[in-house]
């Protein structure tokens, strides 16, 4: 129950958040970061503030097929947790998963953890860190 209301109060937050005036001044602040992984390639279009993060993130799976939407989330320290809301394959429908974010040496590092299912929400197993060692995608700074 306190894990629902947690998830809960992030969800008013980010609604709360993104109703706000300043709309067009958070876009024009967002970095473009890349990543390539084997065949695969991800662009990350990010706003990092001291609290929170938002922005869009686009994966590209050997060019046959791509993943595409929005993340958002909170900022502790040098790592950013959120939420990625996508639609998989250009299909009609939503899904959501979280996602998880170590910044290092100027540079982005998409983690791994094991992740539970509570009244139909994925989030990552809450005793359980992160893995930072072997990650999918590390995105870099572009230009």
């Amino acid at each position: 129950m306190k894990k629902f209301i947690e998830i809960l109060c992030l969800i008013v937050s980010f609604a709360t958040y993104g109703c706000s005036s300043t709309t067009v001044e958070q876009d024009n602040a967002k970095t473009l970061y890349r990543a390539i992984s084997k065949n695969d390639t991800a662009t990350f279009k990010i706003n990092i503030t001291d609290r929170e993060f938002f922005g869009q993130l686009e994966i590209n799976y050997h060019g046959l097929y791509k993943d595409s939407g929005d993340v958002t989330g909170i900022v502790k320290g040098d790592e950013l947790k959120g939420t990625y809301r996508f639609q998989h394959y250009g299909v009609e429908t939503w899904h959501k998963t979280p996602i998880a974010l170590l910044k290092k040496n100027g540079k982005l590092i998409m983690g791994e953890g094991s992740m539970e299912i509570y009244m139909n929400i994925r989030y990552f197993k809450k005793n359980v860190p992160i893995n930072y060692k072997e990650p999918k995608f590390v995105f870099k700074k572009m230009p």
